[in-house]
């Protein structure tokens, strides 16, 4: 056992856990990680970066070294193909204050982010298993046993950040519930897709309330990404059918691939989505996808799991210069990060189950921005990576224009 006692042993180096580590480091707090892997290691994701991301990038150094390195793809052209087909794509960069997507692999994200938690002061251990967590209520310690055999160590405080399926927060009994949702990941070789644009999100009427992207990464790679999620015809269990049925068949997404494109293989894995009810604890925080720090409208994960990351580790530094890491003082990360972003998770469930009963309003947006161009694209895709509230949906200026689209889609079905 290390005699070495740690303020905060984080299980999970991905972005949720490493930025956490970063956060707390700055703040003269000498965290550990732990990963289970060893570093460049891929994760399945969508590789979509959205803007409070890219915050949390720029403030570490991370986001010029991924640029500077070819390693990321700032999104200019894109759009939506709706559920009848209605195409729409542009490019808004002159009506945004930054790009609302830049694609990043993770296997080059992640690794700079935990190199930049160890650079401000955070201890990495990787390849090392978490198979106990032990909390001593009188010593107020958390002991911490590998799987494989190898050291153990000790700390005040446990972040668990160790994703969806997050065998440690379910063994503590924090989830007890299968993740919601599932998404899949192709890649395609540079050079070989026909696809011109830099995002375009595909919704199938069989996959609503889900929906299917392609994505251009950098060094023209090209992300196909498929998420299920739950309230509509196709299951979770389709998803290797469904990904591979719609590349051959849908009409939409073959032309935007095209038919010399060389797709590599299909990895899929588990969300969970919308935030669970309880994620804190004595001495203890869950944070990322295992928190279910996961949009349910668009699946997005990665910039609420960095907010949340910032967020855990202000309420750790208080805690720990009260010294008070009870339930009761640890419950202000629940609230604050509630307050940040998981209050309009609930928006967010609420408008995908809407345009699940109701696909024509997804058209109606789509006919929108044919008719609106940029400025409206540019508000849209706003709203939909988290920059503004979904409901912004509901304001005059949004929601009028696709309601008069809405009528005149229904007037000319009608004829």
């Amino acid at each position: 056992m290390s005699s070495t006692i740690f303020d905060v042993a984080i299980v999970g180096a991905g972005p949720a856990g490493a930025t956490c580590a970063w956060y707390l480091a700055r703040r003269g707090i000498r965290p550990l990680v732990l990963e289970k892997r060893a570093f460049p290691r891929d994760k399945l994701c969508g590789d979509a970066v959205c803007s409070h991301a890219q915050i949390h990038l720029e403030r570490m150094g991370v986001l010029k070294q991924i640029l500077d390195n070819d390693e990321g793809w700032p999104a200019a052209v894109g759009g939506m193909v709706s559920p009848r087909g209605i195409r729409y794509v542009s490019d808004p960069a002159e009506h945004l204050d930054s790009r609302p997507v830049i694609a990043i692999r993770r296997i080059f994200m992640d690794a700079r982010i935990a190199a930049a938690a160890t650079a401000a002061g955070a201890e990495l251990v990787e390849r090392y298993g978490v198979a106990n967590a032990a909390f001593d209520a009188e010593a107020g310690l958390w002991t911490l046993e590998p799987d494989s055999g190898g050291q153990t160590y000790r700390a005040r405080a446990l972040v668990i950040a160790d994703g969806a399926l997050s065998r440690l927060a379910r063994s503590l009994g924090y989830v007890d519930t299968p993740p919601d949702a599932v998404c899949s990941r192709a890649y395609i070789r540079a050079s070989t897709s026909a696809f011109d644009c830099d995002g375009l999100v595909f919704y199938p009427r069989a996959l609503l309330p889900g929906y299917c992207a392609l994505f251009r990464e950098a060094r023209d790679t090209i992300n196909f990404c498929v998420y299920v999620i739950p309230g509509g015809p196709t299951a979770l269990g389709d998803l290797r059918p469904v990904h591979d049925r719609l590349i051959r068949e849908d009409p939409h997404i073959s032309k935007a691939i095209g038919p010399h494109a060389e797709i590599g293989p299909m990895l899929g894995g588990p969300l969970r989505l919308g935030g669970i009810a309880r994620s804190y604890g004595p001495h203890l925080l869950i944070l990322g996808d295992a928190a279910g720090q996961i949009d349910p409208l668009t699946g997005e994960g990665i910039q609420y799991a960095m907010d949340a990351a910032e967020i855990a580790a202000d309420t750790l530094a208080e805690a720990l210069a009260a010294g008070d890491l009870s339930a009761a003082s640890l419950r202000r990360y629940q609230q604050r990060w509630m307050r940040a972003f998981g209050r309009d998770f609930r928006w967010s469930a609420a408008i995908a189950r809407f345009y699940s009963r109701h696909p024509i309003f997804l058209d109606a947006g789509a006919a929108t921005l044919n008719r609106l161009g940029p400025p409206f694209l540019a508000r849209w895709a706003e709203i939909m990576t988290g920059a503004r509230p979904k409901t912004d949906f509901l304001k005059p200026t949004v929601w009028l224009p696709i309601m008069r689209d809405l009528v005149a889609l229904k007037a000319g079905m009608a004829a």
